[in-house]
C-alpha cells in the first residue's frame, strides 16, 4: 500500500509539531528546522506505523521547539559574559542539535579534501571515535582542548557545507517570531558560517594574557587553522596581519613544545628509548607512535604555512629548515593504522626511508618553493648578486634552483608523476588532494623561476627573448635558451589548467590558498600569451578549447574563450568561499585592460617617434625597453601570495601613465604645425596582414611615414595615429584570416570596444594622484597657457598675459564688463 503523499514530504519534527514543512523535497533541511536549530529527518512511514514508546523526559525537552530558541538565546547571553567562561560557550556551540554524527563525517571529508595538504595533523579515525563518544554520552564529555580543534575544523569547512550555511545564517540573523510566518532567506553568504565559528574559536582560546601562557598541540593546531582561514579571506583593504600573527603564535608555541625535535637522539638516549619500547604493550606502542606522528605533522604544518606567508617582498620566514630534526610524515595508510616507520628527513632529499609518501614529497617541494620565492621577492635578476652571473652559468641562483627542480623531478617515483591515470589512482584512495597540491606547486615553481628573465611587455619581440631592460645578462646564451625558458612557463601553466579540468569533473578541486595562487598565476600566464602570442611558440595556453556560454558578448573575448576564460570562471567560483580569489579576479580584469592600452600607446608613439626622430626607452612611449618601469610598481600584485599590508585599492596602472595629448605636447617640436581636421576623413583604410606576426617590429623603431596630408600617421587632432597594420584585430584574437580594419580615425573607438564596460572607470582609477600633482607642477606654464584664455573669458582676469595665450593676439578676446565667473558663484544649487 502506497503511503500518503503528504507524509513523504514532511519531516519528523514538523509532523510531530503539526506545522507546515517547507522543504525542497527532502534533499536539504526544512525552513522550520533551520530556524529552530534542530536535526531535520525525513522518513516515509510504514502503512501501519507501530506504536512508539514514550521518549524519556530529557529527550522530550530537547525536542521542544521553544527550548531550542531559549538555548540559542542562552548562547548569545553566554557570549557576552566574562572570558573565563569561554570554554562553556564553546561547548554550548558544539552541542547544537544539527551537529550530528553524519554531519561531522561530511565536515571531516571536506577538511581532508581542501586542507589536508597544508594541515595534515588530523588523525581522522581518532577524531571520529572521539566525536561518536562525545555525541552519545549525556551529558557530553567536555574536553576544552578537543573543542578548539573541532571549532577550527568548522571554521575552515562550514562555508563549504550548504546545510551548515543555512543553519548558521539563521543563528547569525537570529530572527524572532513564528517559524511558520517568517520565510527564510534564499540567498546566503557562505563565509558568514565560517566567520561565526572563527569568532567562537577566538573566544574559546581565551583572553590574550591567558592564552599566551598555555601551550598544547591542540592549541597549535587551532592557531594554524585560524591563521589559514584568515589568510584565505585576505583582501587589500584589510591586509593579512591577522593570519601573520596567528601563524606566528602557532610557530612559537610549537617551538616551545619541542615539536621539531626528537627523531635524532643521542646514542645513549636511543638505547634507553628502545628498551622502553620493548617493555610497552602493542597498544601502548601504537598510541606512542600516533602521538609522535601527530607532533611531526603539526610541526610541518607550521613549516608549510610559514613558507606560504613568506611568499612576498619583505616577508621573512621564522622556521629554518635545518633546525627541523624530525622525520618527514609517513604515508596515509601508515598514519591511519598508527604505525611507526622511517621516512627520511627534510634536507636529505636523496636518502628516503622505507616509507615514501606524496605528502613528504610535497613538503620537500615546499622547501624548494621557499628558495624560489626568496629569489623572486628579492628582485630576481635585478638583484646585485645576479648581475655578474647570467642564468645559464653555474654561479647564478637561477641555475642552482633550476637544478634543484630537475633533481626533484628525477627522484619522483613513477606513481607520483603527473598523469591522468596516476590522478585516478590517488583519487581512488581518497588522496587526490595532496597529489594535486604537489603538481600545482611544482608548476608554480617553474613559472615563478623562469618568468624572471622574460620581458613584461614584449611588444617588439618576434619570439621569446631575454631581458630588454638593464641589467642585461652578459655574454651569449646557449642556442634556444630563451625559447626553452619561455616554454617552461606556458607548459607549466597548461599543466595547472589540466589539473583544474581533471578535478572539476568530480568537483574535487581543493580550495586552499596555495591552489588559488597557482590558478591565479596560470591565468595571468594565459592572459600574457593572449596579448603576446609570439611568446607561446608551442601554443600551450593558446590552443586550449573552452567557451564560457554564460558570459555576455560585451565581455572581452579573452574572458569568453580559451584558457583565460576557463581559469577566470574557476577564480570567480572560488571567490564564493575565498575572498582572496575576488581580488585576483579584479586584478585579472584590470591587467587585460592594461595590456590593451599599453599596446595602443606603444604603436601610437612609435609612429610619432619615427616621424620626429626621437628615441625613448619607455615602452609606453614607443621605446625599445621591455616594460620594466611598468612592471616595478605592480610587482607585488603579480608576484606576492596575498596582501600583508592593507591598501586602499589595487593599483594596476603605473604613476607614469600619461594622456595622449600630454605626451604629444611634451615631445612635439615647438615649431610643428598642426594639421587640419579635414585630413582625417580622407585617410584610406588598409587591410590587415594575413599573419598575426606581421605586426611585430623587425627594427628597433618603426619606419618614418611620408609627411604629406594623406599620411595615415597624421590626423586632425595633431597627434600620430597608429598604423592600421601595427595593431590588427588578429593580434587580439589570433586569427590567421585577414580582417577588415577601420580607418585610422576609428582605430581608437574600435580598440576601446574590445575592453570591458568598466574600462573607463578602471582607467580613471589607475591614474595616481601623486603623479598628477607632480605633473601639473612641471607642466604649469604649458597647462596655464592652454587654459588661460578660459580664465579670461569667464572672469576677465588671467594669470598670463593675453599675448602669451594660445590665441596669440588680444584682438580675438573681447573685454568683459563683468565676468560670468562671479555670476556662477552667486547661483544657488
Amino acid at each position: 500500500m502506497r503511503p500518503p503523499m503528504r507524509s513523504s514530504i514532511a519531516c519528523i519534527h514538523c509532523r510531530k509539531s503539526k506545522i507546515k514543512c517547507e522543504n525542497t523535497g527532502g534533499v536539504s533541511p526544512c525552513d522550520s528546522c533551520i530556524k529552530t536549530g534542530k536535526k531535520c529527518e525525513f522518513k516515509v512511514p510504514d502503512p501501519i506505523p507501530p506504536k512508539r514508546s514514550e521518549p524519556p523526559t530529557g529527550v522530550r525537552q530537547e525536542r521542544d521547539g521553544g527550548s531550542d530558541r531559549k538555548k540559542l538565546k542562552k548562547i548569545d547571553d553566554l557570549s557576552k559574559v566574562d572570558n573565563q567562561r569561554a570554554s562553556v560557550y564553546a561547548e554550548e556551540v558544539l552541542c547544537a542539535p544539527f551537529l550530528t554524527e553524519d554531519l561531522w563525517e561530511q565536515v571531516l571529508d571536506l577538511y581532508k579534501l581542501h586542507f589536508a595538504p597544508e594541515l595534515p595533523f588530523l588523525h581522522l579515525p581518532t577524531m571520529k571515535e572521539k566525536l561518536g563518544r562525545k555525541l552519545k554520552t549525556s551529558p557530553p564529555d567536555s574536553n576544552p582542548e578537543l573543542n578548539l580543534v573541532l571549532l577550527g575544523v568548522l571554521t575552515l569547512t562550514a562555508r563549504f557545507h550548504p546545510d551548515l550555511v543555512k543553519y548558521l545564517a539563521h543563528i547569525c540573523n537570529n530572527q524572532p517570531g513564528n517559524a511558520r510566518t517568517r520565510p527564510i532567506q534564499t540567498q546566503f553568504d557562505p563565509s558568514a558560517a565560517s566567520e561565526y565559528y572563527a569568532d567562537v574559536l577566538t573566544m574559546a582560546l581565551g583572553p590574550l594574557r591567558t592564552s599566551m601562557k598555555v601551550a598544547s598541540v591542540e592549541r597549535v593546531a587551532a592557531y594554524l587553522m585560524l591563521g589559514l582561514y584568515e589568510w584565505g579571506q585576505t583582501q587589500p583593504k584589510t591586509g593579512g596581519l591577522g593570519a601573520w600573527m596567528y601563524v606566528g603564535v602557532a610557530i612559537r608555541m610549537a617551538q616551545y613544545l619541542g615539536l621539531g625535535f626528537g627523531d635524532i637522539p643521542e646514542s645513549r638516549d636511543s638505547q634507553v628509548e628502545s628498551t622502553e619500547l620493548q617493555r610497552r604493550s602493542s597498544c601502548q606502542q601504537s598510541q606512542v607512535a600516533l602521538d609522535k606522528e601527530v607532533r611531526r605533522r603539526t610541526m610541518f604544518s607550521c613549516f608549510i604555512l610559514d613558507r606560504m606567508l613568506a611568499c612576498g617582498k619583505e616577508r621573512v620566514p621564522i622556521i629554518q629548515a635545518e633546525d627541523i630534526q624530525v622525520q618527514l610524515p609517513c604515508s596515509e595508510d601508515k598514519f591511519d593504522l598508527a604505525m611507526e616507520v622511517p621516512t627520511g628527513f627534510l634536507r636529505n632529499r636523496g636518502q628516503h626511508g622505507v616509507d615514501d609518501s606524496v605528502l613528504s614529497r610535497f613538503i620537500q617541494l615546499v622547501d624548494i618553493w621557499s628558495d624560489i620565492s626568496k629569489f623572486s621577492s628579492q628582485g630576481g635578476r635585478l638583484n646585485e648578486k645576479e648581475r655578474d652571473h647570467p642564468p645559464w652559468t653555474e654561479g647564478s641562483t637561477f641555475y642552482r634552483l633550476n637544478e634543484k627542480l630537475a633533481a626533484f623531478d628525477a627522484e619522483l617515483p613513477s606513481t607520483f608523476t603527473f598523469s591522468r591515470s596516476n590522478y585516478f589512482k590517488h583519487e581512488n584512495h581518497q588522496a587526490s588532494s595532496v597529489y594535486v597540491s604537489l603538481h600545482m606547486l611544482r608548476c608554480l615553481c617553474l613559472i615563478m623561476l623562469h618568468r624572471e628573465y622574460i620581458p613584461f611587455v614584449p611588444v617588439r619581440c618576434e619570439k621569446p627573448e631575454g631581458p630588454l631592460d638593464e641589467p642585461i645578462p652578459k655574454g651569449s646564451p646557449p642556442e634556444g635558451f630563451w625559447i626553452s625558458s619561455a616554454e617552461q612557463v606556458f607548459k607549466a601553466a597548461r599543466g595547472i589548467v589540466d589539473l583544474i579540468e581533471i578535478c572539476q569533473r568530480k568537483d574535487k578541486l581543493p580550495q586552499s590558498t596555495i591552489i588559488l595562487f597557482a590558478i591565479w598565476t596560470a591565468s595571468f600566464c594565459g592572459l600574457y600569451a593572449e596579448h603576446f602570442p609570439q611568446m607561446d611558440i608551442e601554443k600551450h595556453m593558446l590552443n586550449y578549447d573552452f567557451e564560457n556560454t554564460q558570459q555576455s558578448d560585451s565581455k572581452a573575448k579573452v574572458f569568453r574563450r580559451g584558457s583565460v576564460a576557463f581559469t577566470y570562471v574557476t577564480l570567480h567560483k572560488m571567490s564564493m568561499w575565498l575572498k582572496m580569489a575576488s581580488t585576483y579576479v579584479t586584478i585579472l580584469q584590470r591587467m587585460d585592460t592594461y595590456f590593451v592600452k599599453i599596446k595602443q600607446d606603444y604603436y601610437r608613439f612609435a609612429a610619432k617617434n619615427a616621424r620626429t626622430g626621437e628615441r625613448s626607452l619607455r615602452v609606453r612611449e614607443g621605446g625599445t625597453g621591455g616594460g620594466l618601469e611598468e612592471y616595478s610598481p605592480m610587482r607585488t600584485y603579480l608576484k606576492d601570495l596575498g596582501t600583508l599590508h592593507p591598501e586602499d585599492r589595487v593599483r594596476i596602472d603605473t604613476p607614469e601613465r600619461s594622456s595622449p595629448n600630454t605626451v604629444d605636447r611634451d615631445h612635439a617640436p615647438s615649431g610643428e604645425t598642426k594639421p587640419s581636421n579635414s585630413s582625417a576623413a580622407n585617410k584610406p583604410p588598409k587591410p590587415a596582414p594575413a599573419s598575426s606576426f606581421t605586426a611585430i617590429n623587425h627594427t628597433p623603431i618603426m619606419p618614418a611615414p611620408p609627411q604629406d596630408a594623406n599620411s595615415p600617421y597624421n590626423n586632425g587632432a595633431g597627434y600620430p595615429t597608429p598604423h592600421p597594420e601595427a595593431y590588427p584585430e588578429s593580434w587580439r584574437y589570433h586569427s590567421s584570416a585577414p580582417q577588415q580594419q577601420p580607418t585610422p580615425a576609428q582605430t581608437y573607438s574600435a580598440s576601446d570596444a574590445m575592453v570591458d564596460a568598466n574600462t573607463t572607470a578602471i582607467a580613471s582609477e589607475a591614474h595616481d594622484l601623486a603623479y598628477w600633482d607632480s605633473f601639473f607642477k612641471k607642466e604649469a606654464p604649458r597647462r596655464i597657457g592652454s587654459i588661460g584664455d578660459l580664465g579670461y573669458f569667464s572672469s576677465g582676469d588671467s594669470q598670463l598675459a593675453v599675448a602669451d595665450m594660445p590665441f596669440g593676439d588680444s584682438s580675438y578676446i573681447p573685454a568683459l564688463a563683468d565676468g560670468s565667473y562671479q555670476y556662477l558663484q552667486q547661483v544657488e544649487y
